[in-house]
């Protein structure tokens, strides 16, 4: 190695300035190494990866199995887990037949999003996508279980406006890797049924954990929003979005949310109804990325919120 050629404390001065995941990954790949490191930046550590954070321990796995296509790390355990070829967004499988379910004991809520009529993307979808995507690149991988990640997905809306046969709706989500990043585009379709579609008709639309419409928000769209303020909240933007595309038929308007990597448009006319949405759930790292946490309807940070609008659309392929 080259970097065994260089003087002791050069190594020493240069494994100093990474984390700590990353010099205990490093003490493990040859003798040499680890006897430089263990007796400087790791001393006093007898009990090698354990007394790292969670956080720590957990970079240190993903950074572990990275040339592994059939683990992904567990952040409920904190260890590496095999993976099921028949476990995707669409078919999720059952955490009781997760290796580290416990009865009485749901999963951590930042590992699971919300399901979508059925779509549910757990971080280890992202996780396997992501590294089955970057290992085929390079290394002849079949890639039959990636090609089930990111299936595209479709289902009927069921509603009391559908059950009724006023409007006809869809749903589909379509994941998609980019630029070493997981994004999945969202789509609600509405189309007319017995009658054309107004606003009541959609019922409740969520595009993500921030931007959620419902059949409540009606009286507001119709008038004006109780709090005069409310326009400028970033929480408005879809319910704003939407007014304005029933106030003007068949013209798109776009918008984004401020506290989630997402991207969105609505089309509205009396015959159909388009609501589209484009989200980033970032690169290949853990739960603690900020992409991914930001999709968590809890979280309401603007660190996404330095980009251009439409910049998440543009990246999936579809310009505006």
């Amino acid at each position: 190695s080259r970097l065994l050629d260089l003087p002791v404390e050069l190594v020493i001065a240069i494994a100093a300035q990474v984390p700590r995941p990353d010099q205990i990954l490093a003490s493990q790949t040859c003798r040499a190494l680890r006897n430089i490191l263990c007796d400087s930046v790791l001393s006093g550590d007898d009990h090698l990866p354990v007394n790292l954070s969670m956080e720590e321990r957990t970079e240190f796995l993903l950074h572990l199995s990275r040339g592994s296509p059939c683990q992904w790390v567990c952040e409920e355990c904190t260890e590496l887990h095999w993976a099921y070829m028949h476990d995707t967004p669409a078919k999720p499988l059952s955490e009781g037949y997760l290796p580290c379910f416990f009865p009485g004991y749901g999963q951590r809520q930042d590992l699971n999003l919300h399901s979508i009529y059925g779509f549910k993307l757990n971080h280890r979808h992202v996780q396997l996508a992501l590294k089955h995507t970057r290992l085929a690149a390079t290394e002849a991988l079949d890639t039959t279980y990636l090609q089930k990640l990111l299936q595209p997905y479709q289902k009927r809306i069921r509603s009391r406006y559908t059950r009724k046969h006023l409007v006809d709706a869809d749903f589909s989500a379509h994941p998609k890797v980019v630029d070493g990043r997981f994004l999945v585009k969202t789509t609600f379709d509405f189309r007319e049924g017995y009658d054309k579609v107004c606003r009541e008709y959609l019922g409740t639309v969520a595009l993500c954990g921030h931007q959620i419409i419902q059949a409540s928000d009606v009286l507001n769209w119709r008038g004006q929003l109780s709090d005069s303020h409310n326009d400028l909240h970033p929480l408005y933007a879809l319910l704003i979005t939407v007014r304005a595309a029933f106030q003007s038929p068949g013209r798109e308007f776009c918008g984004r949310c401020e506290f989630c990597g997402t991207d969105f448009s609505v089309k509205a006319t009396p015959e159909r109804v388009t609501v589209r949405a484009w989200k980033d759930f970032g690169p290949e790292g853990t739960t603690y990325d900020p992409y991914w946490r930001s999709h968590l309807s809890r979280v309401f940070s603007t660190r996404t919120a330095c980009r251009m609008d439409g910049s998440i659309r543009e990246l999936y392929g579809e310009d505006k």
